[in-house]
């Protein structure tokens, strides 16, 4: 057996740095984490989306969003088409290029993809924070914008597949946008 400077094990150095270097990869597991479908994860990622929903609710966001004259409806919009456009993006290079041609989705394969959607997040975040700025003030308006971000989009992305997330989203904006003036 063979040992490092610090005299540890170099084996299972290799291991923990292929771990810590790489959370992704497949090759190894942490025994400590529990599988996604656990029922304990599913509980806390509607827990959290419930609560963010009813905190959206308190702060009354979707009734202002629609009808205040204090928010920026011009930068709301612009939001809202960097959303689809996030959205038609993630459809093409998921459902399209992944499942109908049957490319591998990585950065490699879809890297204009991937920058394409990191500045259209970008665009979407300042755009939705100068709209609601004015109503809500800087507090408010990052904790409603993480509310939405993390605590109903993210849940939702990792409570279900692609096939599921797509259409919903695709519905969802469309009976907002016949909404939305």
């Amino acid at each position: 057996m063979s040992t490092n400077r610090q005299g540890g094990d170099i084996e299972k150095d290799e291991e923990t740095r292929a771990f810590v270097g790489n959370p992704y990869s497949s090759t190894m597991k942490d025994p400590n984490l529990l599988p996604a479908r656990h029922p304990y994860n599913i509980i806390k990622r509607s827990a959290i989306m419930g609560g963010c929903l009813w905190g959206l609710h308190e702060f009354e966001v979707y009734h202002n969003v629609m009808k205040s004259p204090r928010v920026r409806h011009e930068w709301f919009k612009i939001g809202v088409v960097s959303s689809i456009a996030i959205l038609f993006v993630k459809a093409y290079v998921e459902m399209y290029a992944g499942q109908y041609k049957k490319q591998k989705v990585n950065y490699e394969n879809f890297r204009q993809s991937t920058h394409a959607i990191m500045l259209l997040i970008l665009i979407a975040s300042l755009s939705f924070n100068l709209a609601l700025w004015p109503q809500y003030g800087g507090f408010k308006t990052m904790v409603i914008l993480t509310m939405f971000g993390f605590g109903i989009l993210l849940q939702f992305a990792l409570l279900f597949p692609s096939y599921i997330q797509n259409p919903v989203s695709f519905i969802l904006l469309i009976l907002f946008l016949v909404e939305y003036k």
